[in-house]
C-alpha cells in the first residue's frame, strides 16, 4: 500500500495551497502580470462608473438657464399650471380667475422662444443669478430679465434654482355700460366704482376681452388686449383696455314708444288724471280732450339715459272750469324721459324684461295754452 502525499497537487483542478488561493498555472512573472491587469480593468470601471455618474449628476442638476427654457416652454405650449407650479404669483384664488390653461389656450398668439442666456458667474458660486430671454409675441420681438436663486437641498447633493418672479402681468381693464367680461371662457365682474379700471393677472398672450352681461338694450364690441411683460417698453403692449357700450337704437324704440303712451294717456278722458299729465288736462270736468299731435321722433339723446321727445299737442275744452272754455283750446307738451340705469350703466328692466322708463310732459316756455282754430 502506497503512501499519500501530503501538500498540493499541482496541476490538480481544484486543488488548494496552503495560503487557501488556487495557485496559478503559469510562471510566476506572469502571473503576477495577469492580477495587476485585472486590477487595472477593475480601476477603470470604477473611474468610468465615477465618471459616468457625474454626467449623469449633471444631467439632473438645475440651472437657471435650464430652468427659465423649462418655464418658458410651459407658456409657450399654453401650460399655465406647469408654469404656475415653477412660479407661483401667490394671490388669492380671485385674482387667478385668468391664470388658467383655458385662458392661455384661448390667447390667438402665445410666446415663442428665441433665445435664453445666463450672465457668466466666471467660474465662481453664486446665490443669484439673472438670465435674459429673448421673445417674441405676434410677431413682436421683446426682451425679459429673470432673477433665479439659488436652493440647497438637505437631502440631496444637488442645487435647484427657483425663478423669483415668473412671468404674471398685470392689465387694467374697465367698462363703459359693460358690467362685467370674459376671456377664454372665465367670466369676471367689473367694478363701475373704479373708471380709472381695476388690475387682472395674465400670462403673456394676445386676447379678446368679450363683454358681458349687456342684455339686449346695450351694443359692445370685444377688445383685444397684447400681454407682454408688464415692463411697459414699447406701445405695442397694452396697458389699459376701457370696454365701450352703447344704449342701443332698440332702446331708443322703446323710449319713443314710452313718450307716445304717456301723451295717450294724458289725452284720454278716463287716463287723464296721472300725475305726469299737466293739471289743465286732469280736470273731471272736459267736454273736448283729444291727441292732435304724438311725438314721432326723439329730439335729443344723452349718454345717461335722458331723452327728450318731439313736442306733442292735445285739444282740450273744459266747460266746468271757474272761466269756462267756449272754444276747445290746444296744448302743447315736451316729453322728456329718463332710463333707470344699474351701477354699471345697463337699462332696469321690469319682469317682462323691458326697460324702466319715467316720463315728464311739460309746458315749452315758448309755448303754452291756446284756443284751437
Amino acid at each position: 500500500m502506497g503512501t499519500q502525499k501530503s501538500g498540493p497537487q499541482y496541476g490538480v483542478p481544484g486543488a488548494a495551497s496552503r495560503g487557501g488561493t488556487t495557485p496559478c498555472r503559469f510562471p510566476v512573472a506572469l502571473c503576477r502580470r495577469r492580477e495587476r491587469t485585472k486590477r487595472s480593468i477593475v480601476a477603470v470601471v470604477c473611474l468610468v462608473l465615477v465618471i459616468c455618474f457625474g454626467f449623469w449628476m449633471a444631467g439632473k442638476e438645475s440651472t437657471p438657464e435650464r430652468e427659465v427654457r423649462r418655464y418658458l416652454s410651459y407658456l409657450a405650449k399654453g401650460d399655465a399650471e406647469g408654469a404656475l407650479s415653477m412660479a407661483d404669483p401667490g394671490v388669492p384664488n380671485d385674482q387667478r380667475i385668468f391664470l388658467t390653461n383655458e385662458v392661455l389656450a384661448s390667447a390667438a398668439s402665445r410666446l415663442e422662444v428665441e433665445a435664453v442666456e445666463a450672465e457668466d458667474s466666471r467660474g465662481k458660486r453664486v446665490e443669484t443669478s439673472k438670465v435674459t430671454a429673448t421673445l417674441r409675441l405676434n410677431g413682436h420681438r421683446f426682451t425679459h430679465v429673470f432673477t433665479l436663486d439659488r436652493k440647497d437641498r438637505e437631502d440631496s447633493i444637488i442645487s435647484t434654482w427657483t425663478i423669483r418672479e415668473g412671468l404674471v402681468v398685470p392689465l387694467k381693464v374697465s367698462g363703459h355700460h359693460v358690467p362685467r367680461f370674459s376671456v377664454g371662457g372665465a367670466v369676471t365682474d367689473l367694478d363701475s366704482s373704479a373708471p380709472e379700471g381695476m388690475e387682472y393677472l395674465f400670462f403673456p398672450g394676445v386676447y379678446d376681452l368679450q363683454p358681458e352681461g349687456t342684455g339686449e338694450y346695450v351694443d359692445a364690441q370685444s377688445a383685444r388686449a397684447v400681454v407682454e411683460d408688464g415692463t411697459q417698453g414699447s406701445s405695442y403692449e397694452t396697458t389699459h383696455v376701457t370696454l365701450e357700450g352703447s344704449l342701443n337704437s332698440q332702446l331708443r324704440g322703446e323710449v319713443l314708444r314710452a313718450a307716445q303712451d304717456a301723451v295717450q294717456a294724458c289725452g284720454t278722458l278716463g287716463r287723464n288724471a296721472d300725475q305726469m299729465c299737466p293739471s289743465a288736462l286732469r280736470s273731471s270736468s272736459l267736454s273736448v280732450l283729444d291727441v292732435t299731435t304724438l311725438p314721432s321722433t326723439l329730439v335729443s339723446v344723452s349718454d345717461s339715459g335722458a331723452y327728450t321727445g318731439e313736442d306733442a299737442v292735445i285739444t282740450y275744452q273744459d266747460p266746468g272750469s271757474w272761466l269756462p272754455d267756449r272754444h276747445p283750446r290746444t296744448l302743447t307738451l315736451r316729453p322728456t324721459m329718463t332710463v333707470a340705469l344699474s351701477d354699471a350703466g345697463v337699462p332696469v328692466t321690469d319682469i317682462d324684461g323691458k326697460p324702466v322708463i319715467s316720463v315728464t310732459l311739460s309746458i315749452p316756455s315758448s309755448s303754452g295754452d291756446s284756443p284751437s282754430s
